[in-house]
């Protein structure tokens, strides 16, 4: 109290004449500062002063002012309130990309050059200003040869070299982000089918896979209805996962779809893979090496995979035919005339009476084999006439 009379005594005597009979006094904690409620006509003009006013201004501060101390005062902060600072900067940007609204959900609106998000914040130093000042511990080093430095600031072509600096290396990052990182070429051109994204991340309990494999089969855009946002996009990957050696995994299920129709054969040595694009990939992650499939009707890819693994599931062994049928497995081929080479031989008794002949499928699965084996299938071109010359 005594550094606030001293203070209120120094302004006093070089200002005005206050006359403290009415006056009343008020803290105001939030700016720091002792408010007087004067009636009016209590100022007088600069004249002769007289030590009573400052005594009664003393007793007055003694017995109806309250002043707090230092530690419990509240301080209040100013910031400069804009637009810009009630937002973040992902709601800044979303409102200069235009990314929300029903029709940029929806696919409309489509433009060539579409504008791209940029990190700011990127490459930004603390401390680093357009003024150049350079402040120990942040974009300068606290310590040099030994002693502290001290707060400086940098000559006006250090600044604009500097500046020239930053702009030059946010360039570099541009390119580098626009530069395509140059990839396993898949089925075709520039699709997904077929590239390998190489071993599988490992598993919770630690374990690894890195003899595997991991290949795409297909990328589609999936459309969803619903209530909220409408016709939302999401995209489907189709992988199967293997090792080469008989393990392989993918998105299989024990229903084939309709409309598919499978003829698996396993041929001889160095035949090789005569098949859809997909068998042959997934053969591959298996470690199938000669095989012929043909496919006829839908070549949907889903439905192709199952149907796939649906088959190897399920497809019966030559030493599992003999035991079912007690009979000698037998194959022939066209280099050995009618020799029949024994595959298979029943591990039980040998049946003496043979398969007969009504049970032994023979039937033809594609509609296009059947015409053509009856001769219904006749060229376009047949009925067309010549010219003649």
């Amino acid at each position: 109290s005594f550094m606030v009379q001293a203070a209120l005594r120094k302004q006093l005597s070089n200002s005005f004449h206050f006359g403290i009979e009415d006056c009343s006094q008020q803290w105001c904690g939030a700016s720091n500062r002792v408010l007087f409620h004067l009636p009016a006509g209590s100022l007088s003009s600069p004249g002769i002063r007289d030590n009573r006013h400052f005594i009664s201004l003393t007793r007055a501060l003694q017995t109806q002012c309250c002043i707090s101390s230092p530690s419990n005062l509240m301080g209040q902060q100013y910031r400069f309130y804009s637009f810009f600072t009630k937002l973040t900067a992902d709601e800044l940007w979303k409102g200069a990309l235009a990314e929300s609204g029903a029709g940029t959900r929806k696919g409309r609106g489509k433009r060539t050059k579409k504008k791209k998000r940029k990190d700011l914040n990127r490459g930004q130093i603390i401390g680093e200003g357009r003024c150049g000042f350079l402040w120990p511990g942040l974009n300068v080093p606290l310590m040099r040869n030994g002693a502290v430095q001290t707060i400086a600031q940098r000559s006006k072509e250090e600044q604009e070299k500097v500046e020239a600096d930053m702009v030059r290396q946010r360039e570099e990052w541009e390119w580098k982000r626009k530069m395509k990182v140059k990839r396993e070429r898949g089925w075709s051109g520039n699709t997904w089918g077929g590239v390998s994204l190489g071993p599988p991340d490992p598993g919770s309990s630690g374990e690894t896979y890195d003899d595997f494999d991991t290949r795409i089969l297909e990328v589609r855009n999936v459309f969803n209805m619903t209530a909220k946002e409408g016709r939302k996009r999401s995209v489907r990957v189709l992988v199967a996962v293997g090792n080469g050696r008989g393990a392989a995994a993918g998105d299989a299920a024990c229903t084939v779809g309709s409309g598919q129709v499978f003829d698996l054969f396993f041929l001889f040595l160095g035949y090789g893979l005569r098949c859809h694009r997909a068998i042959i990939t997934i053969c591959r992650l298996i470690g199938i090496k000669d095989m012929y499939a043909k496919v006829s009707g839908s070549v949907n890819m889903l439905n192709l995979t199952r149907g796939l693994f649906h088959g190897l599931s399920r497809q019966e062994t030559h030493q599992q035919l003999a035991d079912k049928k007690s009979l000698h497995v037998v194959e022939f081929r066209e280099e050995c005339g009618p020799l029949p080479i024994v595959v298979a031989s029943p591990r039980g008794a040998l049946r003496k009476d043979p398969e007969p002949e009504d049970e032994v499928p023979d039937i033809k699965l594609d509609w296009e084999e059947v015409k053509t084996a009856q001769g219904m299938k006749r060229s376009v071109w047949s009925s067309l006439k010549r010219a003649a010359t």
